[in-house]
């Protein structure tokens, strides 16, 4: 029995390792392969319309640095209608034949055909909002109308990013269609995609051309490094909490085997003396029982390698579902030879330390008197069972915890980690659930949107001043900024009625309106080695010989970006940015706010102009997967300490076995000998509750605080639940307690006859 649930914690523990390794070594491959396979481009180059010509794009496709070129790229920023929503979208012109550089991947439905008026749509698009082959897009014409597109199929573009940047999502049409819609080429936008000799070259390469070719001729690029950067952000978090867990497994398994081992080397020290009598050495001694459990090791550790290859997909399936595609990772000899060394290396170092006391037996206390009488008997819980009037049966089980202390200690440890986990999960679980019924702590302080595309500012700001239902609202222009050390990030430049939205702010104060103040998410602090209360000197639109500086007054939790955004007042940016005129505004409503009557509102007094959106924010997938995932992991956990409490007690009443003889010939009832087996268990499940809640707290706090850090949110506010807290104490008492109660009914049913006359 002790034999097959150490081949189980083995198992469990290298399935754990097998995961977190497969994660660690794979990473970023899904977005590998899906780049390479579609020969992506490593830069995307953004052209202002007014300043480049068509010499120019020769001259930058014949640079040494530059392998193989898209050719120009033609695009318009529009707006389609789909399902009564007015959404953003960029149209761009495709060539009538697959591209060999920066391919699609079609995932549905099939490529565009010539001579058809037809749109393929990005996934991207799909992803917000469920796109199906067959439907229509109402795109809207240079004239204001509308024509409608069948959406004949869905891909994945490699390169496709809005990191510091503002692309809506792509639809992609023929040439000829695009002309048909926009025949002023004049309005046309260039783009041009690269690969290069050298892919980690773009920055240099970029700052190539624009030292090459006259004036500002690149308006923005596109870096495919931050584009594979977004695609493995789920996977890196979920290798951070599979790489603790299986950190926690691995040492769960150390003690199990190190107090198993330990117990069942005190328990066969008559044999072991035997042996030595015998003519075994030393040597034999230790190697008897570093096979024995190499042995299991070696039985249990393909076992769990073979279920963690065949999990392996699991973390990596957010990566994968957002690249289109299914990635299994591929079987490496690395890992397999990583898990088969680890994992019975752990386990022969757990057994050295006990298989060598057992070896330094004396042969002849060994056979006289078996395990060996611990030096001293304490009786402290007798003491306190009396001072308190408790049973004896509950002072003995208590003063068995500090016959063997360094058992106990490691069984308690175990526990402990299982309570950890459950905290854990708890604690992450009320914090979503906090930021879920507060989004303002997210950094979205507001309940709606509306964007506009022909209406005036001035308009939309009358007409939603005038609506029904909005309590307050204010309005937004995204401006592109660039350091003086050539840093680009976005800039929210707000105004309104800011002081009706709940903004958290973590650090300093919010700014003054109309001053050259600013606040700014952590992960631009973090970008631009900033603080609160230094100044940071900027420039908007590329405008070089106009640079404004701005004092930052505060920290604020944003969402986008890795927190690499700065928010400033719009009358000030204004001065500063040639394109400042907003047409994103937020809103607050009502508690009565009849949404459906507000839409309709803005959609006929504005000629379907103002496209008005809900916010239903829900925390990512990847974090919800992950709520499960971690609580699964706290389960094995648990299972691990189970195992452990059961082989503790079962191999201590092994040891004790003279002991219970005795005491049921002096009048203890087999009731009795489960409550003494129960409270030690108990006993432990108690002290790794109280060491582990706060351990655990800590541990998620901690946890949560790196990963916002790391990517730029700034401070989480980590929310426990008190009363599942409060409930876990019990809890871990009942869980050790069950793992004891086997082992108890043994030594209860032990016949004392036969006990003693066998000792």
């Amino acid at each position: 029995m002790i034999s097959l649930l150490i081949i189980v914690t083995v198992a469990t523990s290298s399935t754990l390792l097998t995961l977190a390794l497969a994660t660690l070594m794979n990473l970023s491959e899904p977005y590998d392969r899906a780049f390479r396979d579609l020969n992506g481009a490593h830069v995307w180059l953004y052209f202002d319309r007014t300043l480049t010509e068509r010499r120019d794009i020769e001259l930058i496709e014949s640079l040494p640095d530059v392998v193989q070129s898209t050719g120009l790229r033609h695009y318009v920023t529009t707006r389609a209608n789909l399902r009564d929503n007015r959404v953003p979208i960029s149209l761009r012109a495709l060539p009538a034949e697959m591209p060999a550089v920066n391919q699609l991947l079609v995932r549905e439905g099939r490529y565009l055909s010539p001579r058809q008026t037809e749109l393929l749509a990005s996934t991207d698009l799909d992803d917000l909002y469920k796109l199906s082959v067959g439907e229509s897009l109402g795109v809207t014409r240079s004239d204001g109308k509308e024509t409608e597109l069948p959406v004949i199929g869905l891909a994945y573009n490699p390169t496709w990013d809005t990191y510091r940047s503002d692309q809506p999502p792509y639809v992609y049409v023929s040439e000829e269609t695009l002309r048909e819609l926009y025949p002023d080429e004049s309005r046309w936008g260039w783009t041009m995609g690269l690969r290069l000799a050298n892919p980690a070259s773009v920055d240099r390469v970029v700052e190539r051309i624009e030292s090459t070719l006259h004036g500002d001729v690149i308006d923005s690029y596109t870096d495919w490094r931050d584009v594979k950067e977004s695609a493995v952000f789920g996977a890196k978090i979920n290798f951070v909490f599979l790489g603790a867990f299986g950190l926690f497994a691995i040492l769960a398994t150390v003690l199990v085997v190190a107090s198993s081992i330990g117990s069942i080397v005190l328990s066969q020290f008559k044999q072991i003396g035997i042996l030595k009598a015998l003519g075994f050495t030393r040597r034999q001694i230790v190697g008897l029982y570093l096979t024995e459990y190499l042995i299991l090791a070696l039985v249990g550790s393909p076992i769990g390698l073979a279920a963690g290859i065949g999990l392996s997909p699991l973390p990596l399936k957010s990566v994968a579902v957002s690249l289109n595609t299914t990635f299994h990772p591929p079987l490496d000899v690395s890992l397999i030879g990583l898990v088969l060394a680890i994992v019975p290396g752990v386990v022969v170092a757990a057994t050295l330390g006990a298989a060598y006391r057992g070896a330094q037996a004396n042969i002849i206390k060994s056979i006289a008197v078996g395990p060996e009488a611990p030096r001293e008997q304490p009786s402290w819980g007798v003491d306190l069972a009396t001072r308190l009037g408790l049973p004896i049966v509950l002072g003995i089980g208590l003063n068995d915890l500090t016959t063997r202390p360094l058992r106990s200690v490691m069984t308690g440890f175990n526990l402990t980690l299982g309570v950890v986990g459950i905290v854990f999960g708890l604690v992450l679980n009320n914090t979503l659930d906090t930021y879920r019924t507060q989004p303002a702590l997210m950094g979205l302080v507001h309940d709606a949107m509306v964007t506009r595309y022909r209406a005036s500012d001035g308009k939309t700001q009358h007409l939603l001043s005038k609506a029904q239902g909005v309590e307050a609202f204010y309005s937004e222009a995204l401006l592109k900024a660039e350091s003086e050390e050539g840093e680009s990030f976005q800039v929210r430049a707000v105004e309104g009625d800011l002081a009706a939205f709940p903004f958290k702010i973590q650090r300093g104060r919010f700014f003054q309106p109309t001053s050259y103040e600013a606040i700014a998410g952590r992960g631009l602090l973090n970008w631009l080695g900033l603080e609160v209360g230094d100044e940071l000197t900027v420039t908007f639109d590329g405008r070089s010989n106009r640079s404004s500086t701005w004092k930052i007054v505060g920290q604020y939790p944003e969402p986008t970006n890795e927190g690499e955004v700065m928010m400033v007042s719009l009358p000030a940016a204004a001065r500063w940015a040639r394109q400042a005129e907003p047409d994103t505004y937020f809103l607050k409503l009502t508690d009565d706010c009849r949404t459906a009557e507000l839409k309709q509102y803005l959609k006929k007094n504005s000629s379907e102009d103002l496209n008005f959106t809900l916010i239903q924010q829900a925390i990512p997938d990847d974090v919800v997967y992950l709520q499960f995932a971690i609580f699964a992991l706290a389960a094995i956990l648990i299972v691990i300490a189970l195992i452990n409490v059961f082989n503790t007690s079962l191999l201590a009443m092994q040891e004790r076995t003279r002991d219970i003889g005795i005491l049921k010939t002096l009048g203890m009832t087999p009731p009795q000998v489960i409550a003494m087996v129960n409270t030690s268990a108990g006993f432990l499940g108690l002290m790794a509750a109280l060491i582990g809640i706060p351990l655990g707290f800590a541990l998620t706090k901690a946890v949560l605080a790196s990963l916002s850090q790391t990517y730029g949110f700034g401070r989480v506010r980590v929310t426990p639940n008190l009363l599942y807290i409060a409930l876990l104490i019990p809890l871990a008492v009942v869980i050790s307690m069950a793992g004891s109660v086997i082992p108890g009914r043994q030594a209860a049913s032990t016949s004392i006859v036969s006990v003693l006359r066998r000792e």
